[in-house]
């Protein structure tokens, strides 16, 4: 019984982690910090955006053909 408990937990905190992280799984950010921004630039697909320092971003740049 115990097992079962453990195993719903986890199921569930995968779900929420790849909730969390589904839409920048594929993205690889790289960090070009500036004065006051930093340039984010992912090395997967090219995308470039202006994002605060130390924080990437949340959603996947990504053109979709």
């Amino acid at each position: 019984m115990i097992f079962a408990g453990v195993f719903v937990i986890a199921v569930v905190l995968l779900l929420v982690f790849n909730y969390r992280h589904g839409e920048t799984r594929r993205c690889r950010w790289r960090e070009r910090r500036g004065a006051g921004e930093s340039q984010w630039t992912c090395v997967q697909c090219g995308a470039v955006t202006q994002g605060p320092r130390g924080e990437t971003p949340d959603v996947c740049l990504r053109q979709k053909t």
